[in-house]
């Protein structure tokens, strides 16, 4: 149970306390004008009984609460310890004063002198360093899924480079034996997009502006290959300020329009491209030969992982027999 272990902080914590609450008892006893037994008594007394009291509640915690959720047992046996070495401190402090324990007087009262003996004592320290163990573990946690969500935006960056390199290197072989003027021009504009992707490979978030040239990149690509049979229609607008994107999701977005649609001799494959100031919209009619469901390709699967790690807001996916629309949220920094 590392979170209840002491470390070094913790018994200066405790060292601090024991020192202030020692010089609190030494101006007491000086006003209340106690002997000189009672100081060289109570004050070792007062250390004694609280190490004692927060060590056997350390063990009844990890072993009672944690480990076993024996609630009751717990409560039973932790009030049972304040009043055992309540009564046992009241003897010897009666002793010190020179007083002996009248029982007959305090028959009454004794279980509840007993327990406000050690109760006050041991609540404070506790309190001190239950307060800190809960901050530490709480700083430790969130650090941890920190560094997990941080993993697993890796992980799938990861799954988006290779998938977007393979199509891109399959559009390459073909143009290499049709065109060859038009593959170098291809592999120059390839390798500008391909760049963008290394240099953005770590970073979360990328601005709108980013995002739209690397979608005006993939649609040169696409183009290229497949002529006027693919569409792209983006409003030369300006671009709303301060929003951003997941790297690389507008591209996932209209790769998957290409991918999943073939366009016949009747029908271009058309995607529309709709900025607001909250959101931009990518809506592409169907192919008629179309049979995939374009909402479990693993881009878009990716793409609303990512958003779930990035922020509360999510992907919105339209989908019927003539269009597919693919609503991407616009994120601020504070998101």
């Amino acid at each position: 149970m590392t979170y209840l272990k002491l470390n070094k902080s913790d018994y200066k914590l405790l060292i601090f306390y024991f020192v202030l609450a020692t010089l609190w008892d030494v101006i007491r006893y000086y006003i209340l004008d106690m002997s000189l037994l009672q100081y060289i008594v109570n004050l070792p007394l007062f250390w004694v009984k609280t190490i004692i009291l927060l060590f056997l509640f350390k063990y009844l915690i990890i072993e009672l609460l944690v480990k076993s959720k024996k609630y009751v047992l717990f409560f039973i046996l932790a009030l049972g310890s304040v009043i055992l070495i309540g009564f046992g401190s009241l003897i010897i402090e009666f002793w010190s004063n020179g007083n002996p324990l009248d029982f007959s007087d305090m028959s009454n009262r004794l279980f509840f002198k007993s327990y406000y003996n050690s109760a006050i004592d041991i609540a404070m320290p506790l309190g001190l360093l239950l307060g800190k163990k809960y901050y530490e573990n709480f700083i430790k946690v969130n650090q941890i899924e920190k560094e997990q969500r941080e993993t697993e935006l890796k992980l799938l960056r990861s799954q988006f480079d290779p998938h977007f390199l393979f199509n891109s290197l399959n559009t390459m072989d073909a143009l290499i034996d049709s065109s060859p003027q038009k593959a170098k021009v291809y592999t120059a504009r390839l390798a500008a997009l391909y760049r963008y992707l290394i240099q953005t490979k770590d970073q979360e978030v990328v601005s709108l502006k980013e995002e739209i040239k690397l979608a005006e990149n993939y649609f040169f690509l696409i183009k290229t290959r497949f002529g006027h049979s693919y569409e792209f229609k983006i409003p030369e607008t300006n671009l709303p300020k301060d929003k951003y994107l997941p790297t690389g999701a507008l591209q996932t977005v209209i790769e998957n329009a290409v991918k999943h649609n073939k366009p016949t001799n009747d029908q271009i494959i058309t995607t529309q491209i709709t900025i607001t100031e909250d959101l931009i919209l990518v809506k592409n009619n169907t192919s008629n030969t179309s049979e995939t469901n374009h909402s479990s390709g693993s881009g878009l699967q990716n793409i609303k992982k990512r958003y779930l790690l990035l922020s509360d807001r999510k992907v919105t996916i339209e989908e019927d027999k003539a269009y597919f629309t693919v609503s991407l949220p616009l994120l601020t920094l504070k998101d």
